[in-house]
């Protein structure tokens, strides 16, 4: 691993200003700033989505930091890492991992951040930390008795919080009832890289998607899959608990998706896609919000009512932190992305707008709330250097819920 500073010049389109609320079209609050990497982008790779075979990717982790800089993790054509440094609208730096994958990434209070790398060549997969002086704080290999971190199937994540990561991701059997099977894997690993207890070796199977999040006002990690088989069919909280079903063959197919998890104050909320069966109705892209207890039953708001026939990849982020809630909501209709704010119900505040010049992954995790209120998330080709970095910011305006005043 090592480190390189460069620097780039960055195109910005529209012009924001930070404030409480929001007003006029959403595509008026957005600035995007273009960059380049400096090494191309790895090629999709093959996957399982809504209804059956995809491509999906290059997956790119963006972290954002308390002074409004991002790290990025991402990974080039030749299965190298990277952790770039995206600051006053340049990359001012990357961190290099030969041989490894970017899985997941989180930036810390000191400047400095953690990385979840994968190794292709031998499937494994480990976790390091970097310290605000560029020193490497811990690498810990995360072990698994039964399978390797092949990642056929599903996702791979990282979140923080309470002193802990937890670090969620699709793993390939390769001992006993579960040689040759898709499952996936959360492990537990202190501040300081030792590996803690709870988590599990075999979870989901199979793993369609996957996301994890912790979230403060609870004090509790969160684990989601969509399994099309085990230990049911439908969106499982920690591996067993189901909060939404949906149809799955038990083979790979499966008739939804994520979608993305925020933090509300007082419950979790989850932006999926679910398109319907006899057995498993559904009407679209749907907003779920539900707790860590089981005793509180979830609750839906379809946000369409199209049965899900052609929206993908929802997005979701928490817009700042104060009362009431209000949410940055989208998803791709076929190829027409479409962005929306809605309240903590799921209510509309501003209707669905298409938005021009601006786009997200395929089945992917990719808005992220700052500090100061913003949502910002990141879009690129595979097998391209051009790296676009999208920006959310409100002005000084009300939003009512007929729409924009």
């Amino acid at each position: 691993m090592r480190f390189r500073f460069c620097s780039a010049v960055a195109a910005v389109v529209g012009l924001v200003v930070a404030g409480a609320v929001a007003a006029g079209p959403i595509a008026d609050r957005i600035t995007t700033v273009t960059l380049t990497l400096p090494a191309t982008l790895a090629d999709t790779a093959p996957s399982a989505c809504l209804g059956g075979y995809c491509r999906i990717g290059p997956r790119l982790y963006l972290a954002p930091r308390s002074d409004g800089s991002h790290w990025l993790g991402w990974t080039d054509s030749g299965g190298n890492g990277h952790v770039s440094l995206l600051a006053n609208g340049a990359i001012a730096g990357t961190f290099d991992y030969a041989g490894e994958e970017a899985r997941g990434l989180v930036a810390h209070d000191d400047g400095g951040f953690a990385v979840l790398l994968r190794r292709a060549s031998d499937s494994t997969i480990r976790l390091t930390r970097r310290s605000a002086g560029n020193a490497a704080a811990f690498s810990t290999a995360i072990a698994n008795p039964v399978a390797i971190a092949q990642m056929n199937l599903g996702d791979a994540r990282l979140a923080y919080g309470n002193s802990r990561y937890a670090a969620y991701f699709a793993v390939h059997g390769i001992s006993g009832i579960y040689d040759g099977h898709e499952g996936d894997q959360l492990a537990y690993i202190g501040s300081s890289g030792s590996v803690l207890g709870g988590g599990w070796s075999w979870g989901c199977s199979h793993q369609m998607a996957g996301l994890v999040g912790y979230h403060p006002g609870l004090n509790a990690f969160g684990a989601l899959c969509v399994s099309d088989c085990y230990a049911s069919k439908g969106i499982l909280y920690n591996n067993s608990r189901n909060l939404f079903g949906i149809d799955g063959g038990c083979d790979g197919t499966v008739w939804g998706q994520f979608g993305q998890l925020a933090a509300g104050d007082a419950t979790w909320k989850l932006a999926f896609v679910a398109q319907g069966t006899p057995a498993f109705p559904a009407q679209g892209v749907g907003l779920l919000s539900f707790t860590a207890s089981a005793a509180v039953a979830p609750t839906v708001s379809w946000l369409t009512n199209t049965g899900g026939l052609t929206e993908r990849d929802p997005v979701l982020a928490r817009i700042g932190s104060g009362a009431p809630e209000r949410f940055l909501v989208g998803w791709r209709n076929d190829s027409t992305f479409q962005l929306a704010l809605v309240d903590g119900s799921g209510a509309y505040l501003a209707p669905p707008e298409n938005v021009a010049g601006v786009s997200w992954g395929d089945r992917d995790d990719p808005l992220r709330s700052t500090a100061d209120g913003k949502v910002a998330w990141v879009s690129a080709a595979a097998g391209t250097r051009t790296l676009k970095l999208h920006v959310y910011a409100e002005r000084g305006d009300a939003v009512f819920a007929s729409g924009f005043q």
